[in-house]
């Protein structure tokens, strides 16, 4: 039986933790996580290391034998940097350069690379699909796409492929909102806590959304492929709303009740991407996502047990 030698950098993160959880159902992957902190911060059993990207003779040790590896691992979220912009280039761009650099003189078989949808293609009122003109207007956006793109180059210069998932809102059990990203489960926890919630801007603002079940199902997908072809996939269910349209169905499935107020927006929030994912769906022929009720539903009994379990 050929085992799969499988790394997650960013395993500590929402992501990764749960991509750990579905890789590790199958007896063919052998996985280990890679984090920045001293010690992992998942629930699962699999060796950890922590990691430097800039360490170059480490990486070669640490990577050596492995087949595929994912890279989910930011410093940043669009926000963060949006008055900070050579924070992208120190803490995301270069590290990640100096990671492939190394990587590309081992026997890798494939880097699987988390992008963001929401931000590389801009403000879009038409559906984009994954060759449409992309044309990000923040740094985090900008840094993703140029991040997209030394891959391609990468891939030309020492064979070394790729997948890229461009990946709308996602959501789901155990993201930690502290960092601020994730407005369902900001959503959801401010109404369990506060009974209120804040939206920036009018309300008008229009995402894609998808389960955090369906998004690493759909990642694990990528150790069972054509390692010989780069892909690229938007990665997003069939739900694009408004914010307003989100915050009803929240209020249609969640049996609180809480006040909305509105705040002035932020510059650095996309105001419309409507994604195609045809390519993601016909790579994966039968898949079906989880609906959106089902998925805050699922969310909002997880946030519950979890805060009930705390006090």
């Amino acid at each position: 039986m050929n085992i799969n030698k499988i790394a997650i950098i960013g395993a500590n993160g929402f992501i990764g933790s749960n991509l750990a959880r579905k890789l590790q159902e199958s007896s063919d992957n052998a996985i280990t996580l890679f984090g920045r902190s001293a010690m992992a911060m998942s629930d699962t059993s699999l060796p950890y290391k922590k990691i430097d990207l800039s360490n170059t003779s480490q990486i070669l040790e640490d990577f050596r034998d492995m087949d595929f590896i994912y890279f989910l691992a930011s410093e940043t979220i669009p926000a963060t940097s949006w008055n900070n912009p050579t924070l992208e280039i120190t803490n995301n761009l270069l590290p990640f350069i100096i990671f492939l650099e190394a990587i590309a003189t081992l026997n890798i078989k494939k880097i699987i690379f988390i992008s963001s949808a929401g931000t590389i293609y801009g403000p879009t009122h038409l559906q984009v699909g994954e060759d449409s003109v992309k044309n990000p207007f923040s740094p985090y956006g900008i840094t993703k796409l140029t991040m997209e793109y030394y891959l391609n180059y990468f891939s030309i210069r020492s064979n070394l492929h790729y997948d890229i998932y461009r990946v709308s809102n996602v959501y789901g059990e155990g993201q930690n909102v502290s960092k601020g990203l994730g407005i369902i489960n900001t959503f959801i926890e401010k109404i369990i806590t506060e009974h209120k919630i804040q939206i920036f801007g009018n309300g008008e603002n229009i995402r894609n959304y998808i389960y955090v079940q369906d998004l690493v199902t759909l990642m694990a997908h990528s150790v069972t492929a054509d390692t010989e072809i780069c892909n690229i996939f938007n990665a997003s269910s069939n739900d694009t709303l408004s914010i307003n349209e989100l915050v009803k169905i929240i209020n249609d499935v969640i049996p609180l009740d809480f006040d909305i107020e509105y705040t002035a927006d932020r510059k650095s929030d996309n105001t419309a991407i409507y994604l195609n994912n045809d390519k993601l769906l016909a790579n994966n022929p039968g898949f079906r996502f989880t609906s959106i009720d089902d998925g805050i539903a699922k969310t909002y009994r997880h946030i519950s047990t979890i805060m009930t379990q705390k006090k």
